[in-house]
């Protein structure tokens, strides 16, 4: 096993200061100094000082409430995200710990694995201590105390023995000083007996399970079965422009819930909760995203959310968003392809496979940016006659119905009205006398709709040699020769 361990000292302060520019800052419990960040450090706050002394030396640090629930929900969306890389997760006091041996091969190892995880991280505003080690316990007390990677058991072992007693265990660190322990492994280099004896039988427990002498059993994390995360904002937002970094949290978590799920997003809503007005509640706005290309990428459906929250205008502010999955599909992985790069010469590499997916994105922003009616394609629809037998539809969403392609040949210019033409001995006329070459082709239908159609297509020449596309309507009050399309 390979366990990647993430402690994060500062979550206490990157909870409760999203959005706060002020410094410098810290974070207090019951008035006294939980945090500080480095701006206060350098002025003498310290962990444990009141928060009256820390005022006294700093007159303008601002002081921010330890939110103890906000900490373990921005927790676990970071476990949310990281659920792409591994299925096997455990939370722990601002730790994050991840098994991910049977995930290198899937990253193209362990370098390009860290990589990905590190944008993931930074993506969220986190900054943690990460350690790898073959035990969680051992790789927990790396990230703690000495962060850096142990990935060999004989590795593991020589930098446990070096921990300072002081910072791996500190309850019984004074009594060990007594008898000459400074590290882990002048501890174990102890009798066993004696040492249970003086109270230390949890720290030799604790070190069976980081050197891999004992069973470490742990409790997996559990994604919810439906995606729907709230989060509220520190502070109220006027604009869009503040909701931004919330919404990325969101997004982040999203991308890697649908990565261990094995699927892929096709439509989802942020959902932004006003404040009420006196007495009335005003109704939360719901911004629906659709893809045309199903994604769980996080850097995509960001774009496009990003999009779609610039064309928002609020009625009100905002205290909380909502992100919920509408629709998904099944994407059990991507198909192989060779990377983007480039010749001696200097020319780009073509890589077909990324056309479709990359045109079908753009299409997806654009359809954010623009508005979803305003980026239109044609869809086929199954009906005979050729002024119906397509129509626009928005570019984004799923993908319309296949339906079958007519066998004969059909013009690239359709008229959007049928242009009557003149006769001369029941030929048509259209800059001279057309001279009919193919044909035959009955088109009869309408009777559904109450606009019938009865019509014998033909592909003529004309004079100028040009290809037309020209029917004879053989019922109705409009009987006679029309053209409806040129060929190109």
């Amino acid at each position: 096993m390979l366990w990647l361990a993430l402690h994060l000292p500062w979550l206490p302060l990157e909870a409760v200061a999203c959005g706060v520019d002020a410094l410098p800052r810290c974070v207090v419990h019951e008035r006294v100094v939980l945090l500080a960040d480095p701006a206060a450090q350098a002025a003498g706050v310290k962990p444990g000082m009141s928060l009256a002394s820390a005022l006294g030396l700093l007159p303008a640090l601002l002081p921010l409430q330890r939110d103890p629930a906000r900490e373990r929900q921005l927790l676990q969306l970071a476990a949310l995200a990281a659920s792409r890389f591994t299925p096997r997760l455990v939370l722990g006091e601002q730790l994050l710990q991840l098994e991910v041996q049977g995930s290198l091969r899937l990253f193209g190892g362990l370098p390009s694995l860290l990589r990905s995880l590190r944008r993931c991280v930074d993506a969220l505003g986190l900054k943690p201590r990460l350690s790898i080690a073959p035990t969680a316990t051992a790789a927990a007390l790396f990230a703690r105390c000495a962060p850096g990677a142990a990935t060999t058991r004989e590795r593991m072992q020589q930098r446990l023995d070096a921990l300072p007693l002081h910072d791996s265990a500190p309850q019984l660190a004074e009594l060990l000083h007594g008898i000459g322990c400074r590290t882990l492994g002048d501890v174990r280099a102890l009798p066993r007996r004696g040492l249970q004896r003086r109270g230390a039988a949890e720290l030799l427990a604790l070190l069976d399970r980081a050197y891999g002498d004992a069973p470490d059993p742990r409790a997996w994390f559990e994604p919810p079965r439906e995606f729907q995360q709230t989060l509220e904002l520190l502070q109220r937002a006027d604009d869009t422009a503040a909701l931004d970094g919330a919404a990325m949290l969101l997004v982040q978590a999203l991308a890697g819930w649908l990565a261990q799920q094995w699927l892929a997003a096709a439509a989802f809503s942020l959902w932004l909760l006003h404040e009420s007005r006196g007495r009335h509640a005003e109704a939360p706005t719901r911004l629906r995203i659709a893809l045309g290309q199903p994604s769980r990428d996080a850097a995509q459906l960001g774009l496009v959310l990003r999009e779609r929250l610039a064309r928002c205008a609020l009625p009100g502010p905002v205290y909380a968003l909502q992100l919920r999955l509408d629709e998904a599909v099944a994407l059990a992985g991507h198909a192989a392809a060779l990377p983007f790069g480039s010749d001696r010469s200097g020319a780009r590499w073509h890589d077909a496979g990324q056309d479709e997916p990359n045109f079908l994105a753009l299409l997806d922003r654009l359809s954010a940016r623009l508005g979803a009616m305003h980026v239109q394609r044609w869809a086929a629809c199954a009906d005979h006659r050729p002024e119906q037998a397509a129509r626009a539809r928005a570019a984004g969403g799923a993908a319309a119905r296949a339906v079958d392609a007519p066998a004969l040949p059909r013009p690239s210019w359709l008229l959007a009205e049928p242009l009557r033409l003149g006769e001369h001995q029941g030929q048509p006329l259209h800059g001279g006398a057309l001279q009919l070459h193919g044909g035959p082709e009955r088109i009869e239908a309408g009777w559904f709709d109450g606009a019938p159609v009865c019509r014998d297509y033909h592909v003529a020449v004309g004079r100028d040699h040009r290809l037309r596309w020209v029917f004879h309507e053989r019922r109705g009050a409009r009987q006679g020769w029309f053209l409806h399309g040129l060929f190109g």
